[in-house]
């Protein structure tokens, strides 16, 4: 039976063979995986900010998705970013799409506003779910990467979590280690009680 549930650092063995499923085709613009050390120093810095979550099944780690920071001024602070990969033999199980409503529910819980994607054209299962879950093209940087040679667009997708109509500031995003155990473990449970119905695929 799959369940997600928190990333750990012994974890990123598997998670790095997953992503190294990806990085010779356009769906991810990096070259080359980082090395192994280098991976386990990003995962436990992520996860004292923002929150990873892995797909567990029978046979092992089968997908994992994360939250990042968003690049911007102070003033753009409540954003994040959101990023997922899944085994490629494992696809269509819906795992992507769980996976992603899990992030956004505990992204809320730190005080994040408004999450964003980026889907590399070429990559037609990223645009479907990403249109699933409520996400709006907010624009395409055109021939923005290199890969594979040749140039690729790359679609910007956003989604805002909450609304707030005070016009004061909001209280910053805390820490993912600062959120209650009790209500992450809360949408956790939510989540896997999803994901075993299947009722979304």
């Amino acid at each position: 039976m799959a369940k997600i549930r928190l990333a750990q650092p012994q974890d990123a063995a598997a998670l790095l063979d997953i992503s190294k499923q990806y990085i010779d085709t356009p769906n991810t613009l990096e070259y080359e995986l980082p090395s192994d050390s280098a991976f386990v120093d990003w995962l436990e810095g992520t996860l004292t900010k923002f929150p990873v979550l892995v797909v567990e099944t029978e046979n092992g780690i089968s997908a994992y998705g994360y939250a990042s920071q968003k690049a911007g001024s102070p003033a753009q602070a409540w954003n994040a970013s959101l990023q997922a990969f899944v085994g490629l033999n494992v696809r269509g199980q819906g795992y992507g799409f769980h996976l992603m409503v899990a992030l956004m529910e505990l992204l809320k819980l730190q005080g994040v506003y408004n999450v964003y994607s980026q889907i590399t054209e070429g990559n037609p299962r990223s645009e479907v779910l990403h249109r699933k879950l409520g996400f709006n093209v907010s624009g395409t940087l055109h021939k923005t990467g290199f890969k594979n040679g040749r140039w690729l667009d790359v679609h910007v997708v956003e989604k805002r979590l909450q609304e707030d109509q005070s016009g004061k500031e909001p209280a910053p995003v805390q820490p993912f280690t600062a959120v209650a155990s009790a209500l992450v473990e809360a949408v956790l449970a939510d989540a896997n009680k999803k994901l075993e119905a299947r009722s979304d695929l």
